[in-house]
């Protein structure tokens, strides 16, 4: 597959190693987010997995999980004054 420029990153890099999630937000993934930035939020994933002490097998864990990975790979914007802050990846403009 050719590679994708990282709605995250703002690089050009090969797309993510199989299929990350199923469904159309895992075709949306594959399609926009690079495999350096998909490894990055595994390692964080497992952090908040279990900083928030999250237990998969309830829905609503998966769906804490899932909007702050939307809010990772910036698909969704973070709720107000709610959700984990997440480092950002530093501004092209200011050069750092």
């Amino acid at each position: 597959m050719a590679d994708v420029t990282c709605i995250r990153c703002g690089q050009t890099r090969a797309p993510i190693e199989g299929m990350p999630y199923g469904g159309k937000i895992g075709e949306e993934l594959k399609a926009k987010v690079c495999n350096v930035c998909w490894k990055e939020w595994y390692e964080l994933s497992i952090k908040i997995i279990n900083e928030y002490r999250l237990n998969l097998r309830e829905p609503s864990a998966r769906e804490f999980l899932s909007t702050q990975m939307k809010i990772f790979f910036k698909m969704q914007a973070p709720p107000e004054g709610k959700g984990i802050q997440i480092q950002d990846t530093p501004d092209k403009a200011s050069g750092g």
